[in-house]
């Protein structure tokens, strides 16, 4: 009988941990230094994924604005770099619930990061106001020079 059970690498323990503390603490600093350069994000509210460190982390950090009692629950560990992070919170009087999906390199910084978020009324609330604050600076990064 095989064991299917996976633990994290150390590195990958040492973000899960720095990350359950940065982004409730809309920390830029630290979220920054989780995130590896090519970072690929997964929102729930947009179809085409989000590249690159600076925009990744603009809309992280506007998602910590909105959303408040961001709470980490349950993780649960997919390989020796891979997690998936429980979370809770509130936006306004409605509730969030929702799984953060963290691919790791060796190094433990974040590759690729995808988010599910319900009920679909708070999605809507959460990805109105995360919207509101990134547009026009996603469209800056976006006509930024190389």
């Amino acid at each position: 009988m095989s064991d299917d059970t996976y633990a994290l690498t150390a590195a990958s323990q040492q973000t899960v941990a720095a990350w359950h503390r940065a982004l409730p603490a809309a920390d830029a600093v630290a979220l920054t230094g989780l995130l590896s350069e090519d970072v690929l994000f997964h929102s729930p509210a947009v179809q085409s994924p989000i590249q690159g460190r600076e925009a990744t982390l603009l809309v992280m950090l506007a998602v910590a604005e909105v959303l408040e009692n961001i709470r980490y629950r349950r993780t649960f560990v997919g390989g020796p770099c891979e997690a998936a992070l429980e979370f809770s919170a509130e936006i306004g009087k409605l509730p969030v619930n929702g799984i953060d999906l963290m691919r790791l390199d060796p190094d433990g910084k974040i590759l690729e990061f995808e988010v599910m978020m319900r009920p679909l009324r708070s999605l809507s609330a959460v990805a109105d106001a995360v919207g509101s604050r990134v547009a026009p600076k996603m469209l800056q990064l976006k006509l930024k020079p190389g």
